[in-house]
């Protein structure tokens, strides 16, 4: 989920949720790199800025 809001022409406020939630064993998490999930574990992820164009 995530929502953009426009200050001005060039500014904008951004934010993003993400949740995965693994049954049967399953470990997939939000990102390659992302730290290792449990077994049938969750993974949550929380993006908030401050997005300028030049």
């Amino acid at each position: 989920m995530g929502y953009d809001y426009n200050l001005s022409k060039r500014t904008a406020l951004y934010g993003t949720f993400s949740r995965i939630s693994n049954k049967n064993g399953g470990t997939k998490g939000l990102a390659p790199n992302a730290a290792a999930v449990t077994p049938s574990g969750n993974s949550t992820g929380l993006e908030v800025g401050v997005r300028h164009a030049f």
